[in-house]
């Protein structure tokens, strides 16, 4: 369950028109488009090589790269432009959605201070969408309060996927924390937001959390294993793959 990178998918109709006149950008995007990455990449090399103004190629190659599942040469790419063009918080947002998809999260919290860093020595607001970034980052580094602190601040977003996000993020942090009271509070505040089955994956993640702090006891591992079969037939790739591992995780915990 990764954020769509803002780059990456919702590239800005300026930063395309900017190169309509590109023959090699064109021929490349007829590529994209096709999902031909290979022949892309190969396509906008010219556009990359030839001109000092290559933000938007970069972008295009990193889509390509994206699509190839290549996330370190993407990330290689959306640098290169960050560094070029500093004011795209787009291109910083996505190079730490990336570090975490590669499970960089060390690379990505540290990433995501500093372009956080960077836009306020510039005076400028730092978008919650790259504060829920480091909450997520910071999650996955193991450091449960920091991320809970970040995502009550994103959760404040006017943006309803952010906010949305930041209240799934504080509900992990506080399953984490071993905060099920409030996690619980969080989780039903994000179901009256949308209909999802990752949060029935969260609910049962409480009841395994839970069963875990007494110790695995083994009349409760049934209901646990249960709680998660619920969603064996989930229409979420994503979700079904989840719930195979932590089945496979309570049917392997010993009993105290």
């Amino acid at each position: 369950m990764h954020r769509t990178l803002t780059a990456l998918f919702m590239a800005a109709p300026l930063a395309l028109a900017a190169q309509q006149t590109d023959a090699a950008y064109q021929k490349a995007l007829a590529y994209f488009e096709q999902r031909n990455y290979d022949a892309c990449l190969t396509a906008i090399r010219p556009a990359i090589k030839e001109s000092e103004e290559n933000g938007d190629a970069r972008v295009l190659a990193a889509h390509c790269h994206v699509g190839k599942k290549n996330y370190a040469d993407a990330v290689a790419h959306l640098r290169a432009v960050a560094e070029e063009l500093p004011e795209r918080v787009d291109v910083k947002e996505d190079i730490v959605a990336l570090l975490i998809e590669q499970g960089k999260f060390r690379d990505a919290r540290r990433a995501g201070y500093r372009f956080s860093e960077e836009l306020k020595d510039a005076e400028k607001v730092v978008p919650a969408s790259l504060t829920l970034l480091v909450a997520r980052a910071e999650l996955g580094y193991g450091k449960p309060q920091n991320a809970l602190a970040l995502a009550r601040d994103a959760k404040q977003s006017d943006d309803a996927a952010v906010k949305y996000g930041g209240v799934i993020t504080e509900t992990r942090a506080l399953i984490a924390l071993g905060n099920f009271a409030e996690a619980d509070i969080a989780l039903s505040f994000a179901e009256s937001m949308r209909e999802s089955d990752l949060h029935a994956l969260l609910r049962a993640l409480i009841e395994e959390s839970k069963w875990m702090q007494q110790k695995y006891p083994e009349d409760q591992r049934a209901s646990v294993v249960a709680a998660y079969e619920k969603l064996a037939r989930s229409e979420d790739a994503a979700i079904r793959s989840a719930v195979q591992k932590n089945i496979e995780r309570v049917k392997a915990a010993k009993a105290n």
